[in-house]
């Protein structure tokens, strides 16, 4: 099964398809960015105007590894701008998918400690 596309931007990074879009959380005042690749392998969601830059792993793959499928945050190693660009988007994938090192962040459920 595909990934809804309907109402959601695509854009293709080294020949890989993904759905990027921003939508409302339903649980706090914030707007969350999703990218999810079309094989729904690679998820992550990035809340915008946080204090803190980071990005939520929710997929089976991260920065090329196989991961357990719990979510994880991750901090991002470049601020969110204000304006959600499709080189933001391409950049963030990136970073995603081929970057290393990625620092792992705990969160206590209220707060992201740095």
């Amino acid at each position: 099964m595909s990934v809804r596309t309907k109402g959601r931007r695509k854009i293709i990074v080294n020949e890989k398809s993904y759905v990027w879009y921003v939508k409302l959380d339903d649980d706090s005042p914030f707007h969350i960015l999703n990218i999810i690749s079309e094989d729904k392998k690679f998820i992550i969601s990035c809340s915008l105007k946080s204090k803190v830059s980071y990005v939520i792993r929710k997929g089976l793959v991260f920065q090329n590894k196989q991961s357990d499928g719990h979510w994880e945050r991750y901090l991002l190693p470049f601020r969110i701008p204000e304006i959600i660009t499709p080189q933001f988007i391409s950049k963030v994938i990136l970073w995603a998918t081929q970057g290393e090192q990625a620092v792992k962040i705990v969160w206590n459920g209220s707060n992201i400690p740095v």
